[in-house]
């Protein structure tokens, strides 16, 4: 399959939508990107150091066609392990995978054909020497996707400085090592009391860096855990190494409780990854490491303990922060959907949303299922779009396969009167939830930070921007009426 330029735009006005939205600047408020890559400007060996090695939706993939683990995340070489993905991405019709791998190989190599085990040798060498030229390094291969705002995951006891070169770029905070008790800062302080001091300077650097945004996994399954005033004795416990399991959750809620405060205070925005199920293979979490894609989609999530949680931070001192909740268990569209009017922010449009579709609901039957939910159960035009949450550079391919579904959906409802079929009022919804709601509420969170907590705010300037798509006018277009 070669992907014409309308692509998933089979209606005139989803591509005449398309028009107005391609071009927009990517906003990306939460991925994996290696900064330390991205500091080094890394050189790239070959196509399967770039675009194989470290993909762990392309590992799952070949696992359940047959593809040995030598060939995955084994001793075999970097071409042997090209060919078994390019044996494999033909069998991939249905999976996002399939269309994502031929938008990064046309976008960032100019390729046009599909990749399969008899154009793999011609596509290996081409990827290959664009790879060894300067416009090829890892910054450079990212100025083509039109990049505005990035944020790569760091956890809390990070080193900092590869962002400080960075122009665009700034730090989320990831805080699962937090909930885990895992964090190295824990040995930095004896009480709860030094704990929360320790994270409170942490989390003036990470702003300091620029850092707007936090994230949290909560696994399934989950339950809130209520402040009792027993945790100051629970850190003692802890640093003993006395601490039960069960009380070990509890002490995990109050700092999970604490950083959301700190969060609120700033103005960030905290991110909640709901219902994944990483207990699964022994044996690949033994070969491919603890992100080597084998977790599986945990139970629907209890959604009276996450609005304990919300309400708990509602009614702190410095209330609830702005909120995003990803679930990995698409049953859970519609609750969290319904939870953006459970607790809206005074005078501040989407204070708790249902963020883009996660993981494995990241496609476009569970991008659409997203749109239906959010537009059905909350308000579709304050949506605040996609992110990548991904660890490859190339994976920016998907803010336009965002935008083509985004565009799509919005002609097909208008089509069966489920929307106006009035071409600005749907241009001013593309333009919002494609880039205009995630700019506005960074702004809001620069211009209120400035205000908040302590130290000095740091706001990363912005790159120019690139140019990926070619522009087409289409010869069609849906009236008003």
């Amino acid at each position: 399959m070669v992907l014409s330029e309308n692509f998933l735009l089979k209606d005139p006005l989803a591509l005449h939508l398309y028009e107005k939205v391609k071009d927009l600047p990517v906003i990306d408020w939460h991925n994996h990107l290696c900064v330390h890559d991205l500091a080094a400007d890394r050189k790239y060996a070959n196509l399967t150091e770039l675009w194989v090695e470290a993909d762990p939706y392309k590992h799952r993939a070949m696992r359940i066609c047959g593809v040995p683990e030598k060939y995955i995340t084994g001793q075999a070489s970097p071409r042997e392990k090209f060919q078994a993905w390019s044996k494999v991405l033909p069998l991939l019709a249905g999976n996002p995978l399939y269309h994502w791998s031929q938008l990064e190989l046309k976008r960032v190599f100019g390729v046009e054909e599909e990749l399969d085990e008899s154009s793999a040798e011609r596509i290996w060498r081409i990827a290959n020497e664009k790879l060894s030229l300067p416009a090829f390094s890892a910054r450079g291969i990212l100025k083509r996707f039109s990049i505005e705002y990035a944020s790569p995951c760091a956890a809390i006891g990070d080193d900092l400085k590869d962002f400080s070169g960075l122009e665009g770029f700034s730090p989320s905070l990831r805080g699962d090592d937090l909930f885990l008790l895992s964090s190295a800062l824990f040995k930095e302080a004896e009480t709860l009391e030094e704990l929360r001091a320790v994270l409170r300077e942490r989390v003036k650097k990470f702003h300091d860096a620029g850092c707007r945004f936090a994230d949290h996994a909560l696994d399934a399954p989950f339950s809130c855990v209520p402040e009792d005033g027993k945790n100051e004795e629970r850190f003692v416990r802890f640093k003993r190494g006395t601490l039960p399991e069960g009380e070990r959750r509890a002490l995990s809620w109050a700092v999970l409780r604490f950083l959301a405060s700190l969060y609120g205070e700033r103005n960030w925005t905290m991110q909640l990854h709901i219902g994944a199920l990483r207990a699964t293979s022994s044996r690949l979490r033994q070969a491919a490491g603890p992100a080597g894609g084998y977790a599986g989609i945990g139970a629907p999530c209890d959604t009276g303990a996450l609005a304990k949680l919300l309400d708990d931070l509602e009614k702190s001192p410095s209330g609830l922060p702005r909120t995003i909740l990803y679930t990995l268990n698409p049953a859970d569209h519609a609750p969290f959907a319904v939870l953006s009017g459970s607790f809206p922010g005074e005078g501040e449009q989407g204070k708790v949303t249902l963020g883009p579709a996660w993981w494995y609901c990241d496609h476009i039957h569970g991008m659409k299922d997203c749109f239906e939910k959010i537009a059905a159960y909350g308000v579709l035009s304050v949506f605040p779009g996609m992110t990548t949450d991904s660890r490859s550079p190339l994976s920016f391919v998907r803010h336009e396969y965002f935008r083509r579904v985004f565009c799509a959906f919005l002609a097909e409802k208008a089509a069966r009167d489920e929307m106006p079929s009035d071409f600005e009022i749907l241009k001013n919804l593309a333009e919002k939830v494609c880039y205009s709601n995630a700019k506005a509420f960074l702004c809001a969170q620069k211009n209120k930070g400035e205000n908040k907590g302590s130290g000095k705010t740091v706001w990363p300037s912005l790159p120019g921007r690139g140019v990926l798509c070619v522009r087409r006018s289409p010869s069609i277009l849906r009236k008003k009426g």
